[in-house]
């Protein structure tokens, strides 16, 4: 549980971040950019944003920890550039999808092989990272629709 309240913190740090970068007039996504791109997102076809959306997740399913740490910066300055391009309202709906996915990378980083290896938990238990990361690549199907 302690990794998750890591990764939130993160994320609201990226965010924080990110927002006073754009309060000085610094944008790391500039609004123009990032409304374009969803734009083209939506535009493309499915198969793509699905391919998209799971090599990102199969790098914190393969990566573990760091991999999940790098996900939620990303997150956190994507949601900032939402707020900024979009408005408050679509950057809370990003927030809380982006928490949602958080949770369960998190959870498929906490029994990745070498995590559980390294936290010594005695037998790996492949099961449950194998559920974990179905569960997340199956919520890659989801998003990308």
């Amino acid at each position: 549980m302690k990794w998750l309240y890591f990764t939130y913190v993160i994320y609201w740090s990226a965010v924080i971040t990110a927002v006073l970068f754009t309060l000085a007039g610094y944008p790391l996504i500039p609004p123009e950019e990032f409304k374009k791109a969803i734009n083209e997102t939506a535009q493309t076809p499915y198969e793509q944003r699905l391919a998209q959306t799971v090599a990102e997740f199969a790098l914190v399913a393969a990566f573990s920890y760091p991999a999940l740490i790098y996900a939620s910066v990303a997150y956190g300055v994507v949601t900032a550039a939402a707020a900024e391009a979009m408005g408050l309202g679509y950057a809370m709906i990003s927030a809380a999808v982006y928490h949602l996915v958080l949770l369960i990378m998190e959870e498929t980083a906490k029994w990745h092989p070498v995590a559980q290896k390294l936290a010594k938990r005695g037998r790996i238990d492949l099961r449950r990272y194998l559920l974990w990361t179905a569960l997340l690549l199956s919520l890659a199907g989801v998003l990308s629709l």
